[in-house]
């Protein structure tokens, strides 16, 4: 693989070489500073076959969130709280959003006004139930954080602040709870240690033992995530 194929992120939080791969940059490999550009070379030449795996499981589910009929949904199946609801339009509502049992009732407006609708009311979801799971997991494994927020963030899961700030994504609700667990962990880990040293990494595996085996799921988990979820 030449170079051209890949970009080049020197970091300096950067403790071991990683590759990440998306539709909107292509194939990224982060390099810890000073790291020699022949062990560089030679790390993305043993990892070509899983690049060209990652590219294609990229490419296909950027045309599968390009399908028209997922503009908006007819259902939400929320596997990480074990909800699922009906999504109707309706003339003439007051309110642009409103839930009576299992079913989400939306102002009938345009594609756009709906899904912003469901995700505002998403967001609220994530803080009723992703908040105090986040909580929980902290008090038993005697993990503090300053605070937490929900959020709608394009390429991450969540993410822990330099201030210890916790931000859940509230796509994690349409995941399974075991990696919705591992994703909390990972960032509870971050608040004793901001990169991804060895400390950290064993850190995390005493709370998640089985952290390769959730770590290694999350990256095909995109595909529990609706397609009209990203489509603004």
């Amino acid at each position: 693989m030449s170079q051209s194929e890949y970009q080049l992120r020197i970091s300096r939080r950067a403790r071991r070489l990683r590759i990440d791969v998306s539709a909107q940059r292509g194939v990224v490999v982060v390099v810890p500073e000073g790291t020699p550009d022949d062990i560089v070379r030679r790390f993305v030449r043993a990892k070509e076959g899983w690049i060209r795996r990652a590219r294609s499981r990229v490419a296909a589910e950027a045309a599968r969130r390009a399908r028209p009929d997922e503009a908006v949904p007819e259902q939400l199946d929320l596997r990480a709280v074990g909800e699922e609801y009906v999504v109707e339009r309706v003339a003439g509502q007051q309110r642009r959003i409103r839930r009576d049992g299992t079913r989400v009732w939306v102002a009938d407006d345009t594609d756009a006004a709906v899904r912003s609708a469901l995700a505002e009311w998403l967001k609220g979801r994530a803080r009723r139930h992703l908040v105090p799971r986040l909580d929980e997991l902290a008090q038993h494994h005697g993990m503090r954080f300053a605070r937490s927020a929900v959020r709608g963030q394009r390429s991450r899961w969540a993410s822990c602040s330099g201030r210890g700030t916790i931000s859940l994504n509230y796509k994690l609700l349409f995941l399974p709870p075991a990696l919705v667990d591992h994703v909390m962990l990972h960032e509870l880990a971050h608040t004793r240690h901001l990169d991804h040293s060895a400390r950290f990494w064993q850190l995390l595996a005493r709370m998640d033992p089985h952290w390769r085996t959730h770590h290694a799921a999350l990256t095909r988990a995109t595909r529990w995530v609706p397609a009209w979820v990203e489509m603004d």
